[in-house]
């Protein structure tokens, strides 16, 4: 079990996206998507500039790993894809990639625009949590044992250390599972 840890510089409710009942990270760090494996944990750490580097905005234990073409037909997921009107959550979909016969067609979205696509897509895979916890704006503060898991900087860090991981997601189990928080940067 590994776990891919890195900054949250936009904490949206995009990506990830903790909302419709599980968390899904299917843009942005195309490495850790196209890496991580059922049983790996995310960690989102906050930044100086937010709520703070030694902050944990959200983690997930990887509990399925869907191909973007899957997610972006498979109604399971509809619930994802982005709306222009109803509740402010649902403007922050993630399901934003639609494949078709020419290649791939970008659902209307407030995130992201065509350019985006290549690095988007470059990671091939949606990363699907049942287990999690997202803090957002709330973001509890990580005990200075944990401070490992912690990513300075552009980029992912994974951790192997599985006394790391088992003491951290030991820590994480004593908090509520779910949504504990709004994305620092929401509006209605």
């Amino acid at each position: 079990m590994n776990m891919f840890s890195y900054v949250i510089t936009h904490d949206s409710g995009f990506a990830p996206n903790p909302f419709q009942g599980f968390l899904t990270l299917a843009t942005c760090k195309p490495l850790v998507r196209k890496t991580a494996k059922v049983g790996d944990v995310l960690v989102g750490t906050g930044s100086a500039s937010t709520v703070g580097n030694t902050r944990l905005v959200y983690a997930g234990v990887i509990s399925e790993v869907v191909s973007l073409e899957e997610y972006g037909t498979d109604p399971r997921f509809s619930p994802k894809r982005p709306v222009v009107k109803g509740e402010w959550f649902n403007r922050h979909g993630d399901n934003i990639y639609e494949p078709t016969d020419d290649g791939w067609k970008q659902r209307r979205n407030p995130h992201h625009v065509a350019h985006d696509a290549e690095r988007d897509l470059s990671g091939v895979n949606v990363l699907i949590c049942e287990e999690f916890w997202y803090f957002g704006g709330d973001a509890v503060e990580i005990p200075p044992q944990l401070l490992g898991i912690v990513k300075k900087g552009p980029g992912h860090k994974r951790i192997g250390d599985q006394n790391l991981v088992q003491e951290s997601l030991q820590w994480l189990r004593g908090h509520e599972q779910g949504v504990n928080g709004r994305p620092q940067m929401e509006t209605d």
